[in-house]
């Protein structure tokens, strides 16, 4: 069974692992080897953990969410999955959810993907739109209803 939980101060390290298994290896090819304590401290110093959603499979934890409401769109920041819970529609399923929640506010869904994280094909199955770029990052978004 999946559920989503607010995240809270003793999920930290949890969301902090989750994001170096998750994200770590675009980050590696994107910007070079993972300094282990400048992640860390950059980590815990700009997370913010109430906007953050853990995601738990038959109890466990094994991902998160994190989204924001703004003035012209909902935000994506993050959808991250543990590797063995990724290849699983897990994260397709979420991202819908996420997509529904915008359509119900009229907002269009925005998000930000490394160049090199193969998530954007997942985006891009989705209805999802590049509509900027930066030398290692899409800007995407999904409109349609």
């Amino acid at each position: 069974m999946i559920a989503r939980r607010p995240a809270t101060a003793d999920d930290l390290e949890f969301l902090y692992c989750l994001t170096r298994e998750s994200l770590g290896p675009w980050v590696i090819r994107t910007f070079g080897p993972w300094d282990d304590a400048a992640q860390r401290e950059r980590f815990f110093r700009e997370t913010i953990v109430e906007t953050h959603e853990v995601v738990v499979r038959d109890g466990e934890p094994v991902g998160c969410l994190c989204t924001s409401v703004q003035p012209d769109a909902l935000k994506l920041h993050r959808v991250f999955l543990l590797p063995a819970a990724q290849g699983h529609g897990l994260g397709a399923a979420l991202v819908r959810e996420v997509m529904a929640a915008a359509r119900a506010r009229g907002l269009p869904l925005r998000l930000r993907v490394l160049r090199v994280n193969p998530a954007r094909r997942l985006y891009e199955r989705l209805g999802f739109e590049v509509t900027g770029q930066t030398a290692t990052h899409f800007e995407m978004e999904h409109r349609k209803p």
